[in-house]
C-alpha cells in the first residue's frame, strides 16, 4: 500500500446485488492507497449490506495503518439506511464514522 490519497465514489445502486463488486473494488483501492475518502453523493440506492461492506473496508484499512473516511455530506440513500438502522444514534460504536459535518469528513481525527 502506498501513502497516496484517493477518492472512491459510490454511484448507482450499491445494495446487496452489487455487494460483491463493491467489496472487490474497495479491496483493490485499499491495496493501492493508504487514505481513502468515500464519496456517496451519486448513490441511487443503498442497504444494510452497503453499511457492512464499508465498515469491513474501514477495518481492513485501519489494520493496514491507513484510514477510510466518509466525505460529507453523505448521500441520501445511505443516510436513510443509517437512520433507519439506528446507526447514527449517540453511543453507537461507529456513529462518528458516519456523522460528517460539511467542513470535515466523518471518521477523521481532526
Amino acid at each position: 500500500m502506498t501513502g497516496t490519497h484517493s477518492i472512491f465514489s459510490l454511484s448507482g445502486d450499491v445494495g446487496v446485488k452489487s455487494a460483491g463488486n463493491l467489496a472487490a473494488d474497495l479491496h483493490e483501492a485499499i491495496g493501492k492507497h493508504s487514505v481513502i475518502g468515500i464519496d456517496t453523493l451519486a448513490l441511487s440506492a443503498a442497504d444494510i449490506t452497503t453499511v457492512q461492506t464499508l465498515l469491513a473496508a474501514r477495518r481492513l484499512v485501519q489494520a493496514r495503518g491507513g484510514s477510510l473516511v466518509m466525505l460529507a455530506p453523505i448521500g441520501a440513500p445511505l443516510h436513510d439506511v443509517l437512520l433507519q438502522a439506528g446507526l447514527l444514534a449517540p453511543g453507537q460504536e461507529d456513529a462518528e464514522f458516519w456523522s460528517a459535518t460539511p467542513d470535515q469528513p466523518a471518521g477523521s481525527d481532526a
